[in-house]
């Protein structure tokens, strides 16, 4: 029998990404999908675009919101939704381009890129690890454990996921059994944002390949780092949806997930966020309904007389922020904590030549109640919490599918200003938790 050369090439892929630990799409989901770049000039350009679910019943995705006037917006328009969309966007007098043009050729490319990384495995050393490569759920676990044991640090669970597959894994690192203070930091609470978690993995390889460079930090705190708090979400990216945002519960109106950065129980429901199931910002059932939430309030909580900084990394649009985002509010130690994410700003800005901003959440990006470190704020009064988004800016031409060539730059950037708010909490004697 002979089989043809298209043939051939289609089971050589399909081998290649089976014996690389790469799960192949079971369908093309994003063809005919596409992404616009709109311009927001106006307070009713804003108000149009809150408007297309509340109004027009049009559950978009956005990718980017605006953050400042006159500002950007990134939509990810379906074949179902955009004529709607557009419609609304020539009533307000919005103009708009294609900044993705089809999406499935992007999550394909990427895809193609995985099929090639280096695959770390359990009982791999830890240098065996690639930090310019994405990895999955699996790897990252393994990369723990043997990080864990390589080097005498503890590797622990905070508990399972939704699925019951997954633990909430951290690793806690430092020097000095003795130290008083602590640091928790975390990636992809949202499941897409994949560069959160590579950063992760980068922070672990830097605080445990050149400890001689952070000693003062690993002196002085203990520092947990949580690569991956929505497990599942993030299993079902590299699996089904790579778009994926939310947690795996439900179905709730036959719509699965939670907004888990909507979900805490501090001024929860209160202003950016959706109750209807299906939204990507959908706040959930009640406060802290997700068990992934429930886990990670409480180790925090248990640990809130020693925890002086916490840290929600997320793409994208290069932001340092601060609390609240529930409304445009202000904390009352708003100087010290404000004064730390400028110079934090400051010491990325100087990694690469990037253009990120400080400020709350509220003012430099959109109101978003039950988020996470208005919880650790507000209600743990953790001195200070703060949130990342990573690259790219506004100017971005792949938003979330962020090339493995753009990793390192990116983690380095979030690295040094997590080290100024990790110093500044470290040296900080009045510093509460």
């Amino acid at each position: 029998m002979q089989w043809s050369l298209s043939t051939i090439l289609v089971i050589f892929v399909a081998i290649l990404a089976l014996t690389s630990g790469l799960a192949l799409p079971k369908n093309q989901i994003f063809v005919g999908h596409s992404v616009l770049r709109i311009n927001v000039d106006s307070q009713i350009h804003v108000k149009a675009l809150r408007a297309l679910e509340s109004v027009h019943g049009i559950l978009a995705d956005f990718w980017l919101s605006p953050k400042k006037l006159p500002g950007t917006a990134h939509i990810r328009v379906t074949p179902e939704n955009r004529d709607k969309i557009v419609q609304v966007l020539n009533e307000a007098g919005m103009k708009h381009e294609i900044m993705v043009d089809d999406l499935q050729s992007l999550v394909n490319k990427e895809a193609e890129s995985l099929a090639k990384r280096r695959i770390f495995n359990a009982g791999d050393l830890p240098t065996a690890i690639t930090t310019n490569e994405y990895h999955n759920i699996t790897e990252i676990h393994a990369y723990l454990d043997s990080v864990g044991k390589q080097y005498g640090y503890q590797v622990a669970s905070i508990g399972k996921s939704y699925s019951n597959q997954f633990d909430l894994k951290y690793i806690k690192i430092g020097k000095n059994p003795n130290a008083t203070r602590e640091a928790f930091i975390n990636g992809c609470i949202h499941a897409r944002e994949w560069l959160g978690c590579a950063t992760m993995i980068y922070i672990i390889n830097e605080l445990t390949t050149k400890p001689d460079q952070y000693n003062d930090l690993l002196q002085n705190l203990n520092i947990y780092v949580m690569p991956v708090l929505n497990p599942d979400g993030y299993d079902y990216t590299w699996k089904q949806d790579r778009m994926w945002r939310k947690t795996r519960s439900g179905p709730r109106q036959g719509c699965y997930g939670v907004d888990p950065n909507r979900n805490w129980d501090f001024k929860w429901g209160v202003a950016g966020s959706s109750s209807n199931p299906c939204s990507e910002t959908y706040d959930g059932p009640s406060p802290n309904s997700e068990i992934e939430v429930q886990h990670i309030t409480k180790f925090l909580g248990d640990h809130k007389s020693t925890i002086v900084s916490y840290f929600d990394i997320h793409t994208y649009s290069e932001d340092f922020m601060f609390p609240y985002g529930y409304a445009e509010v202000y904390p009352a130690d708003r100087t010290k904590i404000q004064s730390v994410a400028s110079t934090a700003v400051q010491a990325v800005n100087a990694v690469n030549n990037e253009q990120f901003v400080s400020g709350s959440i509220t003012d430099i990006v959109y109101p978003a109640s039950g988020s996470s470190i208005d919880y650790t704020k507000g209600k743990l009064n953790i001195d200070y919490s703060y949130a990342m988004e990573l690259r790219p800016d506004g100017n971005a031409f792949n938003g979330f599918v962020l090339p493995e060539d753009q990793i390192v730059d990116g983690a380095t950037e979030c690295w040094a200003g997590v080290q100024v708010a990790f110093r500044a909490a470290m040296n900080d004697m009045d510093a509460t938790g």
